[in-house]
């Protein structure tokens, strides 16, 4: 959550960011919404059920501008999806990204809900950041699934065998555990 408060905060001075959503398991909800304020001064909004209900327009999406919310609550209800499908953010966080997978089975392509979330956030973002520290399972053409999130373009279709992986260093960076620095050295 520090890097990207780090990066949330700098779109914000420069004036690139005024709207931005943050999706993560409902278990880091909190988390996210305690360091984003006490590190960064960056007050969002957890949303919860409550907020559809008492929403003054019915869509609370489009009623703050910093919101934090529940990756399963997002991905299994049309109605969330729906309303969410309503806005536009400058920014797009999610954390636990690969849990956002699809996979060829048989020949077919096969979405999870999870998924297609993913498909919806990025075609509502000027600016879209996955974050996962867990290591995808070595099938490129699940990799490259996933990196369709980012770029549907550049990674369409079906990975075949035999070709060479692609190069994504200009849009994935890979931070080594044992080569991250504290702030204080």
């Amino acid at each position: 959550t520090i890097m990207a408060g780090l990066l949330i905060r700098e779109l914000i001075v420069r004036g690139d960011v005024r709207r931005c959503l943050v999706c993560a398991p409902g278990s880091l909800t909190e988390q996210w919404q305690d360091e984003l304020w006490s590190k960064f001064q960056l007050e969002f909004t957890i949303l919860t059920r409550n907020h559809i209900e008492t929403s003054r327009s019915g869509n609370p999406f489009a009623e703050h501008d910093l919101v934090i919310a529940r990756l399963d609550q997002l991905s299994r209800s049309e109605d969330f999806q729906a309303r969410l499908a309503q806005t536009d953010w400058d920014l797009v966080i999610c954390d636990e990204a690969h849990k956002m997978s699809a996979s060829f089975f048989g020949g077919e392509l096969k979405e999870t809900k999870r998924y297609k979330l993913g498909r919806l956030l990025g075609d509502l973002t000027r600016h879209f950041l996955l974050m996962t520290a867990t290591p995808h399972n070595g099938k490129e053409e699940d990799f490259q699934l996933f990196l369709a999130l980012l770029d549907a373009d550049r990674f369409e279709g079906r990975f075949r065998d035999g070709v060479a992986p692609v190069d994504v260093s200009d849009i994935m960076r890979r931070m080594v555990k044992e080569k991250l620095l504290k702030f204080d050295g």
